[in-house]
């Protein structure tokens, strides 16, 4: 809604200043004209043909001013419509069902929260949805999953994955609630891992209304493009990092392996050149 308010005003204003140049360029071809008329009768048909070029050329601008004009008016009024909220862009928790936003300066000023709070404030939670059941409301700031530190919305559904991969369904969330700690021990299934969120249902999600200078409806409107493409791309994500976990604790497991090994020749040199000694003693 916002941004069509914007857009339209940004229009009325593209379509005042194409009035206002083709009105300018009118003006300037009746000026031509007029002397065009009034000399035409006291030059020489080689000067009546010098001053059609200019009448010409300023014919041709009117003709691109009027083509061009609406089209540019257009694109700058889209070009000029970036969000007005000032906060970061929200995501998608699919091992939550609930719209999280990265905690930053301006999500602790806009929100009041207790400076130096970290990891990701619930937006929004799904009715009936995952966090919904597990006692995780609006307003809350998730700081820690399992252990392991919060620091963007991507990384709560990581951290779930992980255990669900693992066969753990119980996960601790460590969360900020008005600044004081909630521990909240969760229940988190595969099955509702992956069950499908609707995101055209995003907007009608239950929402902190305590911060009455911010309107939750007005900002999904603003941020639905990115809510969409998020989501989208949230479980390729997730499996990119796990990915590249596994690979970073293979290449750890190989390591450790190749220390064993030298550990286990060093020994096996010691013990050979204890039995020589023992060899020639016995000599």
């Amino acid at each position: 809604m916002i941004i069509n308010r914007r857009c339209s005003l940004s229009n009325t204003h593209a379509r005042e200043d194409h009035l206002t140049l083709v009105q300018r360029i009118r003006d300037i071809l009746k000026i031509d004209c007029y002397f065009s008329h009034s000399m035409q009768s006291q030059h020489a048909p080689v000067e009546k043909k010098a001053l059609k070029t200019p009448y010409n050329a300023l014919r041709a601008l009117l003709i691109i001013a009027n083509i061009t004009s609406p089209l540019t008016g257009y694109s700058a009024a889209y070009a000029a419509a970036p969000p007005t909220h000032g906060l970061p862009s929200p995501q998608l928790s699919k091992a939550l069902d609930a719209l999280l936003l990265p905690v930053n300066k301006a999500v602790i000023k806009k929100f009041k929260l207790a400076k130096g709070e970290h990891g990701v404030l619930v937006l929004s939670v799904k009715k009936g949805g995952i966090a919904d059941k597990q006692g995780i409301k609006p307003g809350d700031v998730l700081s820690e999953v399992h252990g392991h530190k919060v620091h963007k919305p991507v990384d709560v559904d990581i951290a779930v994955s992980r255990d669900l991969k693992a066969g753990k369904s119980d996960i601790a969330f460590a969360v900020l609630r008005d600044g004081a700690p909630v521990a909240v021990a969760a229940v988190i299934t595969l099955e509702e891992y992956n069950e499908a969120i609707s995101v055209t249902e995003v907007s009608s999600w239950e929402s902190d209304t305590s911060e009455t200078s911010f309107s939750y409806s007005e900002y999904v409107s603003e941020e639905t493009q990115t809510i969409e493409s998020s989501y989208e791309s949230e479980e390729t994500t997730v499996e990119e990092a796990m990915t590249q976990e596994e690979s970073s604790s293979d290449e750890e497991t190989s390591d450790d392996s190749s220390e064993d090994e030298g550990d286990d020749d060093a020994g096996d040199d010691g013990d050979d050149g204890g039995d020589d000694s023992g060899g020639d003693s016995e000599e």
